[in-house]
């Protein structure tokens, strides 16, 4: 019986030997923070903070309530301002969240080893028309992406206005600036985006047609629920004419058999 033991504490320790490993830190980054903090920890000026060298890395429990309850702008780190807003990862907990701590901790600590800054990377010149045909969907992407008003509006766009399930992008430009609409672009942070994109990618040339087009509608102030109002109004004009359609030929029926028979009585 001794042996059935020893197998048996063996296969446990192996078993929870794999359910340690499964949580990869490095892999949990890659795939929730790179996309704005950047994969060497850099961040982008005046947006997205650094974690490389940032001394609140120290404080394992202020990360974890960060990851887990989002942060908003502005931000000071090191002396330098950053304006970009964090979404919460609620759903980070347990085996995942200890092993991206301890990521971060190991990896942009004030203690890691410097490291050379990665090169920016360069967009074509966007074109703001463009732009606003790939945000309305007149213009199809490349790989197939969902037009981004099937959730957002930004300026005055569309006869209807645009969508209303995320947030309106008005002045996202004015936020973010282009580096920081660049990053969050080419790869989404945001759950949403980032599984409605994930095998739809946007080209280089998209990302700058849509960075031209919010540049260029900067700070306009669509009015508040103008599509939902312009769909109230489409509704009951539809309706009016229907009704004055139906009192105008609704006299003109033929009559029933039963009432030509009562008046042939």
């Amino acid at each position: 019986m001794r042996w059935l033991w020893t197998v048996g504490a063996v296969l446990a320790f192996g078993a929870w030997s794999v359910a340690a490993a499964g949580a990869d830190g490095e892999a949990v980054y890659a795939q929730q923070c790179a996309a704005c903090h950047q994969a060497t920890g850099e961040g982008v000026p005046g947006v997205f903070p650094p974690l490389k060298d940032n001394p609140r890395l120290a404080d394992r429990a202020y990360l974890a309530r960060v990851i887990q309850e989002g942060l908003s702008g502005p931000i000071e780190v090191n002396g330098q301002t950053y304006t970009g807003a964090m979404p919460p990862f609620a759903n980070l907990g347990g085996a995942e969240l200890e092993a991206l701590l301890d990521y971060l901790q190991v990896r942009f600590g004030t203690a890691s080893a410097p490291e050379a800054p990665s090169p920016a990377s360069t967009l074509p010149e966007g074109d703001a028309a463009r732009g606003r045909a790939l945000f309305l969907g007149s213009a199809r992407f490349t790989n197939g992406g969902a037009a981004c008003v099937a959730c957002h509006t930004a300026g005055q766009v569309g006869a209807l206005g645009g969508g209303a399930l995320g947030p309106d992008l008005s002045a996202l430009y004015r936020r973010f600036g282009e580096a920081g609409l660049s990053s969050a672009l080419k790869t989404p942070a945001f759950r949403v985006m980032r599984e409605t994109y994930r095998d739809k990618p946007l080209t280089d040339a998209e990302v700058a047609d849509l960075i031209a087009f919010f540049k260029a509608v900067d700070g306009a102030e669509p009015a508040p629920q103008a599509g939902l109002a312009r769909l109230w109004q489409l509704g009951l004009l539809g309706m009016g004419l229907l009704l004055a359609a139906m009192y105008a030929f609704w006299p003109r029926q033929r009559e029933s058999l039963a009432e030509r028979l009562r008046r042939r009585a």
